[in-house]
């Protein structure tokens, strides 16, 4: 079997994005597995097949670009930099310090995609954690009012 690359889809144009939300509220609305055809040939499909369908059509209806890959799909440096946001420079630096797992293909470093989501959902709560911390400090403190802004 070999190895795909990630499929990647930009944000679609806005009457297209609505016509998919349109349809997938209509989806929503019947309560019915929605069927695909092949060959003339209606078939159901499983219900995890059926929801990665319905979450691929609800975030191109909500204007987003798609991603669209195997959890095991190698990824280069630069699209796991892209990925997340970072620079390469920062990405090979992440990999020399083993804080994301690499593979060499010939003289080339790849990193599996479910590694770069490990680290991305990680370093998430990682913030968040201290993002809590520094709020609960200024509360016990007296620099914190729970003004709204």
């Amino acid at each position: 079997m070999s190895m795909q690359m990630p499929h990647i889809t930009d944000p679609l144009e806005s009457p297209r994005a609505a016509q998919i939300e349109e349809l997938l509220q209509q989806i929503r609305k019947s309560h019915v597995a929605p069927r695909i055809t092949l060959d003339g040939q209606k078939m159901g499909l499983p219900n995890e097949v059926n929801e990665a369908i319905l979450d691929l059509l609800s975030r191109f209806g909500d204007g987003h670009g798609v991603i669209v890959a195997s959890i095991d799909s190698l990824l280069t440096n630069s699209k796991a930099a892209e990925l997340l946001g970072i620079s390469r420079t920062y990405m090979d630096r992440l990999i020399d310090e083993g804080r994301i797992p690499a593979q060499y293909r010939c003289t080339r470093r790849r990193v599996k995609l479910s590694d770069v989501i490990e680290y991305m959902e990680s370093s998430d709560r990682k913030r968040a954690e201290k993002l809590d911390a520094i709020a609960q400090l200024s509360e016990r403190t007296g620099q914190y009012d729970n003004d709204a802004f």
